[in-house]
């Protein structure tokens, strides 16, 4: 059967571009897509560039590189065997062995299947040991990286090592930023005038990475205030391709920049245009701007000297302070009187602190009264002061007509007249004022009364003599009509109520004697009778 065979005329950018069978056009479609397909995916990737022979294989000798590789100057050594050394190799098989002195150095390269090129950052891993003891005496190893533009080029110098006297293996990571592209990269024994030995460094070589094309980025990050989010992030990139791309977590952020932050734990994820991508993470902390105040309070009532001293760290500097809402200047605040004081504090991020300091003075000093116990009679001193004190700042002190200070409130043994007190608190605060001690009689006696009513009406209760002397030896004793004593004591200031053994005593005489010495130390003693009346 013979199918009938349509041309299908396709036209490409409003042109033709072919005359095609269906068959020819579907082969001229799939190059199309192809092509549109190269197209889209065409980006630029990450530069890691790969080492021939990277583990150094070869026949071990003098003078001579590995296979891959070139001899860049003088003598290298592919080892185990030369000169008897037998270390084993890191990786493989063999190694490379280099020397250098003042003026003599060996290395070995390769030409690179990409150039390294100017800006980027790049990688490079290798083993490196060291022997006192290759053919002759060594002082340390030491080991430099070139780059170049043609065999023996040593232009840039890209990385050291810096010396080293490791005599087993050790991995090595080399990381370098050319300043401009280069084709050859180059391995020298490098000597850093350390030794005085003529060729005195020596340095083994194997198992050489891939060099590889890095990125790196340098975060910051201010902190969020306490109670705002006001935190911020950055990142710097070095290395890679711009444009880049940025993805931080949380929040999937796209810039390389992010403000009005909470605090925590933020990473990036950074891409190069090449396709290179580096991860960083930063912690954006709780602002610790922090006031403190350190209060100094007047020592008395009324002075209005008390201070507050703010001690303000943390934060960004410079602060901003309000005192109960008006701004002011200085951290020390003095002469102030009671009362409330609310200091907000803030720094250049706007965070704020408040402190809150109530400011109250002592209370005043205040004699609530003064007790006076006259004399008993004018011709003698047994008077007394002593003085209730409340408010101020315990303990108290005191004194009289500006004798020495004492601590005990009562002042004894005093005659009649006036007297000028001070008193004093802890803090120095005082007050001062007049008493005056008196006496109601003029002439020392001792009168007994003849009788006395226990009737309970305040009148007359009690039996005792009016004492108006500094008396001593005093004594009381009070007997029935049958010579039974019925009360007795020792201090003038205390009577009989009538009462014997718990029971009321009827009305009647009862007997007494009274003796004591007089202020002048004269024996006296009263005999007689008291009535009990009801």
């Amino acid at each position: 059967m013979i199918k009938t065979i349509q041309a299908v005329h396709i036209r490409l950018m409003g042109k033709p571009c072919c005359y095609l069978t269906y068959a020819a056009m579907r082969i001229c479609v799939l190059l199309l897509l192809l092509l549109f397909c190269c197209f889209v995916n065409n980006k630029a990737f990450a530069q890691h560039v790969t080492l021939r022979n990277s583990s150094l294989e070869g026949k071990p000798g003098i003078k001579v590189a590995p296979p891959e590789w070139r001899v860049a100057v003088n003598t290298p050594d592919i080892l185990p065997g030369v000169y008897g050394f037998r270390k084993t190799a890191k990786a493989g098989k063999t190694y490379v062995g280099l020397q250098a002195g003042h003026n003599y150095t060996e290395g070995i390269e390769q030409e690179l299947a990409t150039p390294l090129q100017k800006g980027l950052i790049y990688t490079l891993s290798l083993d490196l040991a060291f022997s006192r003891i290759y053919s002759h005496e060594h002082c340390y190893g030491n080991l430099a990286i070139f780059g170049g533009d043609t065999p023996g080029d040593t232009s840039e110098l890209l990385w050291m090592s810096g010396s080293f006297t490791d005599t087993t293996w050790h991995r090595w990571t080399a990381e370098f930023k050319p300043r401009a592209a280069h084709k050859f990269i180059s391995f020298y024994a490098y000597s850093e005038d350390k030794c005085n030995l003529g060729v005195g460094v020596v340095v083994f070589m194997d198992n050489l990475s891939m060099i590889k094309q890095i990125m790196k980025t340098e975060l910051t990050a201010t902190a969020s205030c306490n109670n705002i989010e006001t935190g911020s992030v950055s990142v710097k990139v070095i290395g890679g391709a711009p444009p880049y791309t940025y993805q931080w977590t949380p929040g999937n952020y796209r810039t390389p920049e992010v403000s009005n932050l909470p605090g925590g734990l933020y990473e990036v994820l950074v891409t190069s245009a090449d396709g290179v991508t580096s991860k960083g993470s930063i912690t954006v902390g709780e602002s610790d701007l922090t006031t403190s105040t350190n209060v100094t309070i007047s020592d008395c009532a009324g002075d209005n000297k008390s201070a507050i001293a703010l001690n303000i760290t943390g934060g960004l500097p410079p602060y901003d302070l309000s005192v109960n809402g008006i701004e002011k200047e200085g951290q020390e605040f003095k002469d102030l009187t009671p009362g409330n004081y609310v200091f907000i504090v803030k720094d250049k991020q706007v965070c704020a602190d408040t402190a809150n300091v109530l400011i109250q003075e002592p209370a005043p000093l205040l004699v609530k009264e003064v007790k006076i116990e006259p004399c008993s009679c004018s011709e003698v001193s047994d008077g007394s002061i002593r003085w209730v004190v409340e408010g101020g700042t315990p303990p108290y002190k005191y004194r009289m007509d500006g004798d020495m200070w004492q601590p005990d409130s009562l002042h004894r043994n005093l005659k009649t007249g006036n007297y000028h007190f001070e008193i004093e608190d802890a803090n120095g605060c005082g007050e001062k004022g007049m008493a005056v001690v008196t006496s109601p009689w003029q002439n020392c006696l001792v009168v007994m009364p003849s009788a006395f009513s226990p009737n309970g009406d305040g009148n007359n209760d009690l039996f005792r003599p009016k004492v108006y002397d500094a008396v001593t030896n005093y004594q009381l004793r009070v007997f029935n009509r049958w010579g039974s004593l019925v009360f007795q004591t020792n201090d003038p200031k205390i009577g009989w109520d009538g009462y014997m053994k718990g029971m009321p005593q009827s009305s009647q005489a009862f007997i007494y004697v009274c003796s004591f010495n007089t202020s002048g130390n004269e024996p006296k003693e009263y005999r007689g009778t008291v009535m009990l009346v009801k």
